[in-house]
């Protein structure tokens, strides 16, 4: 009888202590795949990178981060490839 309370405080200890990872959105890596292949990254593959690369990427990559020419496109694209670990 003292096993059940036991091995079911046991059990749910187990399912506390593993995180959950999830993978990111298909939608989400599309649009980073997207956003990168106009920025000339056309080798990387989104679908392989890490959650962290896909949100930091996402965050980089929005509103004038994608004007063409000028410094803010090279600070862009610089920043990018800090990200993908290219720097």
């Amino acid at each position: 009888m003292i096993r059940l309370p036991l091995l079911l405080a046991l059990a749910i200890a187990l399912t506390v202590a593993v995180p959950a990872v999830a993978e990111p959105n298909a939608q989400l890596v599309a649009s980073v795949q997207q956003r990168l292949n106009l920025l000339g990254f056309r080798d990387v593959d989104a679908s392989t990178l890490s959650t962290r690369q896909i949100a930091a990427l996402h965050m980089q990559l929005q509103g004038r981060a994608l004007d063409f020419g000028g410094f803010n496109r090279l600070n862009t694209r610089s920043r990018v490839q800090v990200i993908l670990g290219w720097d």
